[in-house]
């Protein structure tokens, strides 16, 4: 049966479905989590302790999901999820929810009650995660990892910083993250910037290495035809969305020195913690952009552009310089080829090479799994999220099935022919969608360089990390976790404070906003909380040093 996906009209009565069987073991969300204890604490017969399967009569448990348009309709067609349910003997039953709505419909069938045994893939983020847990919404799984969970258990065992991130300060854990191989260095510096090395030479310039630089080889793409089709098509620089474009230019500007995954929060040169879209920094940032975008140097629609137009574009050999992981994985590789990438640029010839600052924690979502009071198979559903955590599973969800995706060759192992090069044209996400459903992000389980195939592990994409990645910045963090209290204030106070900064910086960066009306920026985020937001960011960074 094919998966229908879930409206804001429908997401009530779809929704219902999951919760008719949970109703007859919680009539309020105060008891469920005292069931659903109760279950763990005293194991079904059913249930193997470990090994395969992980029960012996089949069960079905109900799940809401984030489907990316990427993957294939029906998940149970997939062929690697119908391999987990062969070997595990656990029949999910799939809720859709549209990629894009995701939050809206998850959390409106929380509110409503009609909610399903597991919330997969929905992004749960530390504020809400803090709210529902103390709730009773979702339920405590530090006892089940701690005996049924073996391969998050070892994960967490080696790296007490994703444990520390999970751990919210009541000492419960109640979500189970996407984890990024710490060694796989393309996925943990994603993107860069890429300039185009024949054009470079067509200039008789160098690769640049400061901001000034940078602008003079902008300015030569703009007044010339490096293209050579005589029009003025070229597009000096742009990104495939706007957050890209600017974050090449924190490293340069000392702002986000703490890496990507912790928001708007890092600390200063003197380590105190801060937010930095009020900092100095930011503003001379938003000052040279502003600059640049005024000059015809940045594409004039970025703030309304996507990927999908920016991959057009660049096909069409018109970008100097761009923001990306790969470009031959966006452009094709006679275009892409052409481009390499640059180190942190330098403020001035006299600065030294800044941290590169685009670097992720480990600890990449903290909330793609989470077990509500309405599961009936609490320790069940987390022994088959546990095997997505380890070598076996994590070769299963993205590569799919031995010998009819993947094969193992000397050097390890490889998509099939028909996937890396499809006799149809299929693209490689294209060809893989009936076999694995990892495909759009977002999902809970270990990212393994060995298996993993997007567009981090391409040569390119390799090639450019190899450039940043002695520049790194020596401390990334998480986001912090909260308790129930400091999350309540925290949900009025940043859904304000995060639009005026997402709406400022393009208002700056176009012209619309003068640098002169800075102070005023900065008065309004004031005025909205800014002080009590960074005091609980303090308390949360101290416990997470604690």
């Amino acid at each position: 049966m094919t998966m229908q996906p879930l409206t804001r009209r429908t997401v009530l009565s779809s929704t219902a479905a999951f919760a008719a069987t949970a109703a007859l073991s919680s009539c309020d969300g105060s008891g469920g989590d005292s069931e659903a204890q109760e279950k763990i604490d005293n194991p079904d017969d059913n249930i193997n302790a470990e090994g395969m399967p992980i029960v012996d009569e089949k069960i079905t448990v109900t799940m809401m999901t984030r489907r990316s348009p990427d993957t294939a309709e029906d998940w149970n067609e997939v062929a690697s999820m119908q391999e987990m349910e062969q070997i595990s003997n656990i029949h999910i039953e799939w809720g859709p929810i549209p990629w894009e709505q995701h939050e809206e419909n998850r959390n409106l069938a929380i509110t409503s009650g009609d909610y399903p045994e597991v919330l997969h893939r929905t992004g749960m983020n530390a504020v809400d995660i803090a709210q529902y847990g103390e709730q009773g919404t979702l339920i405590v799984l530090n006892d089940v990892i701690d005996q049924y969970m073996p391969n998050l258990t070892a994960l967490l065992d080696e790296n007490e910083d994703i444990r520390k991130g999970l751990t919210f300060p009541d000492g419960n854990i109640y979500s189970l993250p996407t984890i990024y191989d710490p060694d796989f260095d393309a996925l943990n510096m994603q993107t860069k910037m890429w300039v185009r090395q024949d054009w470079l030479d067509q200039f008789g310039m160098d690769p640049p290495s400061t901001l000034e630089e940078f602008e003079a080889y902008l300015v030569e793409v703009k007044n010339g035809d490096p293209n050579g089709n005589g029009e003025a098509d070229e597009i000096p620089y742009s990104a495939g969305n706007p957050d890209q474009f600017v974050q090449l230019f924190h490293s340069t500007f000392g702002i986000a020195t703490r890496g990507l995954s912790s928001g708007y929060i890092d600390a200063d040169e003197s380590g105190a913690l801060r937010f930095w879209p009020t900092a100095d920094g930011y503003r001379d940032e938003l000052e040279y952009l502003q600059r640049l975008y005024a000059d015809g140097l940045i594409q004039q629609d970025i703030f309304t552009t996507d990927a999908a137009s920016y991959n057009t574009l660049g096909q069409e050999d018109v970008f100097g310089a761009a923001a990306g992981q790969s470009p031959s994985a966006y452009f094709g590789s006679e275009i892409g080829e052409n481009y390499i990438a640059l180190p942190p640029l330098r403020r001035t010839a006299g600065d030294d090479i800044p941290a590169w600052n685009m670097v992720y924690s480990p600890l990449k979502f903290i909330g793609q799994f989470v077990v509500t009071d309405r599961a009936e198979h609490p320790i069940e559903i987390c022994r088959w999220a546990d095997y997505f955590y380890g070598d076996e599973g994590a070769r299963l969800f993205f590569m799919g099935i031995e010998g009819e995706s993947y094969e193992e060759t000397e050097d390890g192992y490889e998509l099939l022919e028909h996937i890396t090069d499809n006799p149809d044209g299929l693209s490689v996400n294209e060809a893989l969608r009936p076999y694995v459903t990892y495909l759009g992000g977002s999902y809970p389980g270990l990212v393994l360089e060995d298996y993993f195939r997007g567009t981090e592990s391409s040569p390119q994409a390799r090639e450019g990390t190899d450039v940043v990645a002695p520049h790194q910045t020596e401390e990334v963090w998480p986001l912090f976790t909260y308790t129930a209290e400091e999350a309540g204030e925290l949900s009025s106070i940043t859904l304000d404070m995060n639009k005026l900064v997402s709406e400022s910086q393009a208002k700056f960066i176009t012209g619309e906003m003068s640098m002169s009306e800075w102070d005023t920026y900065v008065g309004q985020l004031e005025q909205m909380g800014l002080d009590r937001y960074l005091e609980i960011q303090q308390e949360a960074y101290d416990r997470y040093r604690g």
